[in-house]
């Protein structure tokens, strides 16, 4: 038997599930709990949906978020299979979540994207070629044979969404398109997706990325911008939204890389790294611990901004001079 009919087996015989997504959800992480947790509800399923920093503001539109718990310890009775999904390692949701998974006895199934997925679960799909781990759960719906319902069509369509940057990144494909186009047939509603995705920021939000543009930075092909605690709190705002102001520094005229991190209290600063054409930022990340993909990578750094800066700077300059 495959990988996925070893899932597909397990998900058939199994009663009770726990559908996890890494911390500071994206819309992969999100929409792919989401489609997971619909899909095995309508095959009779006990399902429980856990995320340690909750659902952030722009993604409450999509369908059952709000069963989604910020603790395990709203988890009752017992649990067959843990769904880890967009996780390149089980440490990704937290430490309460490597906790409860010491203890649980339960069978750990990883639907990844990341090729530098490390995560050991019991079974594990990674396809680093799939634009989202949303597009691998598609196929394993699709196995299963249960129909794609509107609201299932609408979370896997966010997936694609939030991780093609809209189709305009290098991971968009034939494939990519190929499934939007049923995801629209079956329901998704691309207008409304994208609105709530883009078009509805709060002024907090604005005025966070106002203030971390100040801090951008342009030199040989490098672009650096941060957002600080005392940022957070001036604007009144949370980590979840800073998301897309790396993407901004990318968007800067001759730039390859792209970094930003964000000041997380008494753990350092959260570095996300994004390349436009030949860098492999997922190699610099693994330098510091972290991982991700060829043109989107993350890790941890702790240290004074200025040097952490300075040494990132040196990976980066590195690694496109292997390029030359």
């Amino acid at each position: 038997m495959s990988r996925m009919d070893n899932i597909i087996d397990l998900i058939r015989r199994s009663s009770s599930f726990l559908v996890v997504s890494h911390e500071n959800p994206d819309c992969d992480a999100l929409g792919s709990t989401l489609a997971v947790a619909l899909v095995l509800r309508r095959l009779g399923k006990d399902v429980a949906m856990y995320n340690k920093d909750g659902v952030p503001s722009y993604l409450r539109f999509l369908p059952e978020c709000s069963d989604i718990v910020d603790s395990v310890a709203h988890v009752t009775g017992e649990v067959d299979v843990v769904m880890l999904l967009d996780c390149a390692d089980i440490s990704r949701p937290g430490e309460e979540f490597e906790n409860f998974i010491s203890r649980s006895g339960a069978t750990v199934v990883s639907i990844d994207h990341h090729a530098t997925n490390r995560s050991g679960s019991d079974y594990c799909i990674v396809d680093e070629n799939a634009s989202s781990t949303g597009v691998i759960l598609y196929g394993i719906i699709k196995r299963l044979g249960v129909p794609i319902s509107s609201e299932v069509a609408e979370c896997l369509f966010c997936t694609i969404v939030g991780d093609t940057g809209s189709f305009r990144y290098s991971n968009t494909c034939s494939e990519t398109f190929r499934i939007a186009a049923e995801l629209v047939d079956c329901g998704a509603d691309p207008e409304k997706i994208s609105r709530f995705i883009y078009d509805s920021e709060p002024i907090g939000k604005v005025m966070l990325r106002t203030l971390a543009m100040k801090t951008l930075e342009v030199t040989e092909g490098i672009a650096f911008v941060h957002v600080s605690s005392e940022m957070f709190e001036k604007t009144g705002t949370k980590k979840e939204d800073s998301e897309g102001i790396v993407g901004m520094a990318r968007s800067v005229e001759g730039v390859e890389v792209a970094v930003f991190l964000r000041q997380e209290p008494d753990m350092g600063w959260k570095v996300s790294l994004r390349s436009k054409e030949y860098v492999d930022v997922a190699q610099i990340a693994g330098h510091y611990g972290g991982g991700g993909h060829r043109r989107a990578a993350g890790c941890l750094i702790s240290g004074p901004l200025a040097t952490i800066k300075s040494r990132l700077c040196g990976s980066i300059q590195e690694a496109m001079s292997w390029t030359e």
